[in-house]
């Protein structure tokens, strides 16, 4: 079960393992039929996966017109709240969800790429709830990225869910029977929830390339010899002191980065969805600037705004919503008065939106040194988020929902005094 840096390959599938990946090997199904399989990052509970799927043959079945005899038929998995993902049985099989989109566009791209995140089985677990814990946790998953997808929050597209053997039987096919061994105390599935492929780089990634090319642009030999041969001994201590120091670049870049990322998490939370592990590698930024001296240019950095993208929703779980778009916008105005009958749902939807925002602000302190004002600026962000919601162009109803952050924020203040106590008393 336990694998290393090892690359397997077929006569279809080429693995690429810039990590290494341990635990149970991934599905067949997924490694003979994949034309490229490469791991980006691994924990405890699941792995992620690129997957480059080949659809040069679904593209030829499109334009014969023409339907696969196996694994052709449409159907879907319930994940909750009404809501039904599309199923996969094969990598293979036509129509598929996952080159649905691909086909309609008439690209000429003979491959499409997809993330595959994979909850593989654990041993130490019974195998019955090993298997209940797997396929709830992917459904949950999926449930709470197409509520966020329907309320108009930036996050991957669900594409699919798959629940796939680990094992081959004598004959070398893929076990889709029994999802135990014949011991009977062992779990052997795999549940594969397949989204889109967001491109871009983290926001940690961004804050950390801001900080290089910062120091690219001011070298700091050139600094210290000048401050030398100044002779002035002050500034240049506190020089050596700055060497010595990792700090966050604050600038208008930056800020309206931060401002935006408030902006998101409050769509997202008023989409009745909470996080659950909101940090800077969980943000996706899709059109970074590029790391040049264009970067200092005040053209560009007015015309640049960030367009960023959620993803990981492993942790989400979901809370009453308020009104996010213009069309439930009638209904929420109607049930105002039933919301406010219900205080203690409201204060536990605050409790955990606040634990959430708590979450982002310490990996934003752990993570990025002295990035206070970045956080004043999600927060400020997420406030003008709520104060505008429900707003019309006359002003009447401005301010609907602004108590909605204040009681978020003062659950804040709570959360963060329980979180002083923590650090300070163990």
């Amino acid at each position: 079960w336990l694998c290393n840096t090892m690359v397997m390959s077929s006569s279809s599938t080429t693995i690429t393992e810039p990590k290494a990946w341990y635990g149970p090997p991934p599905p067949p199904e997924l490694t003979d039929n994949a034309a490229s399989l490469e791991l980006l990052s691994q924990g405890a509970e699941a792995r992620v996966w690129l997957a480059t799927i080949d659809i040069s043959g679904a593209i030829s079945k499109a334009d014969g017109s023409t339907k696969s005899s196996s694994g052709g038929s449409k159907r879907s998995v319930h994940v909750g709240s009404g809501i039904n993902v599309p199923q996969l049985s094969s990598l293979t099989q036509y129509p598929s969800p996952l080159v649905d989109e691909s086909l309609s566009s008439s690209s000429s791209s003979q491959s499409v790429k997809v993330i595959v995140k994979e909850r593989f089985p654990k041993k130490y677990r019974h195998p019955a709830l090993d298997v209940s814990l797997t396929k709830s946790r992917t459904k949950g998953e999926a449930r709470s990225l197409i509520r966020c997808k329907r309320a108009e929050v930036a996050c991957p597209k669900v594409l699919a869910i798959a629940n796939w053997s680990n094992l081959k039987d004598s004959d070398g096919n893929v076990n889709k029977k029994s999802e135990t061994t014949k011991a009977g105390n062992v779990c052997t599935t795999s549940s594969c929830l397949f989204i889109e492929h967001v491109q871009g780089c983290t926001v940690r990634q961004y804050f950390e390339q801001r900080l290089e090319s910062t120091a690219t642009q001011d070298s700091p030999s050139s600094k210290r010899q000048r401050l030398e041969e100044e002779g002035d001994d002050s500034n240049l201590l506190e020089f050596k002191q700055q060497q010595d120091r990792v700090t966050t670049v604050i600038d208008s870049h930056t800020l309206c980065v931060a401002y935006n990322i408030g902006n998101l998490v409050g769509k997202m939370h008023a989409a009745g969805v909470v996080h659950g592990d909101l940090t800077t590698s969980n943000i996706m930024i899709q059109n970074p600037p590029p790391p040049t001296t264009d970067i200092t240019n005040q053209e560009t950095e007015q015309r640049w705004e960030a367009d960023l993208v959620l993803i990981d929703f492993g942790l989400a779980t979901s809370t009453n919503s308020t009104i996010v778009t213009a069309s439930a916008a009638a209904a929420s105005n109607n049930d105002a008065s039933n919301n406010s009958k219900k205080p203690h749902k409201q204060q536990h939807s605050a409790e955990e939106k606040a634990v959430d925002l708590y979450v982002l602000e310490r990996a934003f302190l752990s993570t990025h040194p002295e990035s206070e004002p970045l956080v004043e600026e999600v927060l400020k962000g997420y406030r003008e988020f709520f104060e505008g919601l429900g707003s019309n162009n006359d002003g009447s109803s401005e301010g609907v929902y602004g108590h909605v952050a204040k009681a978020i924020f003062n659950r804040l203040e709570q959360v963060r005094l329980r979180g002083r106590k923590r650090e300070c008393f163990g």
